[in-house]
């Protein structure tokens, strides 16, 4: 622009003023233009701004303050459900323990009822061994005697001597094997 002024005063053939520094009356115009926008600014625009700065600044603190309510508050239900947790994990642990010594307790009785029937089967087994014993030993008994008979019956047939004692024994415990 100021080109533009300069342009315009050689071409009047005046003088040119000086570009650096402003001419007085520019600068008294330019001051008092800006002592005045700044009192009205300063009367109106400030308080209205403060004002504006002011409401935020509440809103922000309200909705900090509001914040912190809320995480106390959820500090205080992750405290009481952090409680009623571990109370119910003691009860589950209750209910479990109570669980298993009642089914100890249930495996005592069964096995208390059924240890007679236990006892009368195993007195029972033990007399059937028993019995089967003394029939194998009757049997063997009996079976001895007969081999006896038998070989009494055939030494008293015939006289004998070394070799025909050997012969018969080994006839005999054939006729056995067989």
């Amino acid at each position: 622009m100021n080109s533009i002024g300069l342009l315009a005063a050689a071409d009047a053939g005046g003088k040119a003023s000086n570009p650096i520094l402003p001419v007085w009356n520019e600068i008294i115009w330019g001051g008092a233009a800006f002592a005045i926008l700044f009192i009205v600014m300063a009367k109106f625009a400030y308080p209205a701004i403060q004002k504006v700065m002011e409401a935020r600044s509440e809103k922000i603190q309200g909705d900090l303050d509001a914040a912190d309510t809320a995480r106390s508050e959820a500090e205080g239900l992750r405290a009481e459900y952090d409680a009623k947790l571990s109370e119910a994990q003691a009860e589950a642990g209750r209910i479990l323990e109570a669980a298993r010594s009642e089914a100890e307790q249930v495996r005592q009785d069964r096995i208390a009822a059924i240890e007679p029937e236990i006892e009368e089967k195993r007195a029972q087994a033990d007399a059937d061994i028993e019995a089967a014993k003394a029939r194998a030993l009757a049997d063997v008994r009996s079976q001895v005697t007969s081999l006896a008979v038998g070989a009494a019956e055939q030494v008293v047939r015939s006289s004998l001597d070394e070799a025909a004692y050997a012969r018969l024994v080994d006839d005999y415990i054939e006729s056995v094997g067989n």
